[in-house]
């Protein structure tokens, strides 16, 4: 650009401000077929890319292609088909929790609430099953994909289950969701990272770090300056960030590990900042692991294995009851003049009994109608079911708030990779333009030489 004359690098401005402008409005409500052509284009070029790591990776050959032709030929021999068994089933389930965890961190902000959706649901399922059968030797493992199984308590004797037999019950699962989150933050750290190795500043890293005069080398108080936002919540905004900045770069790992020790709703910055200050990878990634997987799933599971469980939640409602007033201002009574804390106990231990009452009948169904896709092919089959079906097909609401979640998390993860994909190619189309321009001006130059 710097060799350019300033009637071009007019036009180049020009032509980057159609580029971001057409962008802006590849979206599934303004574009969709755009906006779905690129986002196919995204996941074929990722794919193949992929591919091409993989195959080309020494770990994968030696160690990855060894492993996958020995299984193949165990399978196809039928020789140890009980450990391929086990191995199977510990795959699927380390894999599922995994891919909820990637699911709820990825998307800068816009992840799939899967702690919500199926983690905490998990915690539940298995803190009442300890209940019921009086013992922990079910097989957890079953609560995965689309299986709506209940735990089968089998024939062992009953006895005594603590708050500790729980904890240490669930905790591996709630281990590998939280891997999955940490593993979800990697996208933000790498897009900043590469960016600014390559010198570039692209519109989403210019947003979240807060504008004009941000670089690798920049000083952290050269962030937004919150006394020129707009607004009351645009200055909080700014003025979290230029905290967030200065408390990394003064810390490092340990500032990293203390904000993903907690649920951080805004760590995807954490992320975008050390990427583009240039933080190694096992400095940012080591810190966020052993934050969000570790130290965070444990005391979120410890709060939700005490929730679930009749004797300690019924122990903390007791206590919570004795400390809070009878009347709170502002705040009706409950039903039958039952106090605040009363009035929430009832209703999480209504919430929790409709779920328990749920699972109890899914597990007793056969499995035909425990399978949707069986009741699905049932219902075709018969128009009364079909008709019965679709009066009985409105969602509950949790059952609506899911699906809402799902679908903008779906909206979500089409339009960032569509956007990002067309952001690359506009990229290269103009780095292209620029290299033209400058081989015409060298030409006009040496015409004008010769001259």
């Amino acid at each position: 650009m710097a060799k350019l004359p300033p009637e071009d690098q007019l036009v180049i401005e020009q032509v980057r401000s159609r580029m971001a402008a057409s962008r802006s409005r590849l979206t599934l409500f303004s574009s969709p077929l755009p906006t779905c052509l690129a986002f196919g284009k995204s996941l074929a070029d990722a794919g193949w890319r992929g591919v091409r790591w993989l195959t080309s990776h020494r770990l994968f050959l030696g160690l990855g292609v060894p492993l996958i032709a020995a299984y193949l030929a165990l399978r196809v021999a039928g020789v140890a088909s009980g450990a391929l068994g086990e191995a199977e089933a510990w795959l699927q389930y380390a894999v599922w929790w995994v891919g909820l965890g990637v699911l709820s961190s990825i998307g800068l902000g816009t992840g799939m609430h899967s702690g919500l959706l199926f983690l905490f649901p998990h915690i539940l399922k298995v803190c009442l099953a300890a209940e019921q059968c009086g013992h922990l030797r079910f097989d957890a493992r079953g609560d995965t994909w689309s299986s709506s199984e209940g735990f089968h308590c089998g024939a062992h004797p009953p006895g005594p289950v603590g708050f500790w037999d729980v904890f240490w019950k669930v905790i591996g699962t709630c281990v590998l969701w939280g891997c999955g989150t940490a593993l979800g933050e990697i996208p933000p750290y790498a897009i900043s990272y590469h960016a600014a190795r390559l010198g570039e500043r692209s519109a989403e890293v210019e947003a979240m770090l807060g504008g004009a005069g941000v670089g690798p080398g920049a000083p952290a108080t050269a962030v937004a300056d919150p006394a020129k936002a707009r607004d009351p919540l645009a200055a909080l905004v700014a003025a979290m960030k230029n905290w967030m900045l200065r408390f990394i770069q003064r810390h490092g790992f340990w500032g990293i590990l203390a904000l993903a020790a907690y649920p951080n709703a805004a760590f995807d910055l954490c992320g975008i900042t050390c990427g583009h200050f240039l933080m190694p990878f096992w400095e940012f990634f080591g810190a966020t692991l052993l934050g969000k997987g570790v130290i965070k799933v444990a005391g979120q599971t410890a709060f939700f294995v005490a929730l679930f469980r009749e004797g300690t939640r019924e122990r903390a409602f007791a206590a919570i009851e004795a400390a809070t007033p009878a009347r709170l201002p502002f705040l009706a009574p409950g039903p039958g003049g039952a106090t605040p804390a009363q009035a929430l106990h009832a209703v999480v231990n209504a919430r929790i009994a409709a779920f328990q009452d749920g699972v109890a009948a899914r597990a007793a169904a056969p499995p035909s109608v425990r399978s949707w896709a069986a009741r699905l092919r049932g219902a075709a089959r018969d128009p009364r079911r079909l008709a019965a079906a679709a009066r009985g097909a409105l969602p509950s609401p949790w059952g609506a708030l899911t699906a809402l979640m799902l679908a903008s998390f779906l909206r979500s993860v089409v339009e960032q990779f569509a956007q990002s994909y067309v952001a690359e190619r506009d990229r290269a189309a103009l780095q292209a333009l620029v290299d033209r321009m400058v081989r015409e001006q060298g030409g006009d130059d040496q015409a004008a030489d010769q001259g």
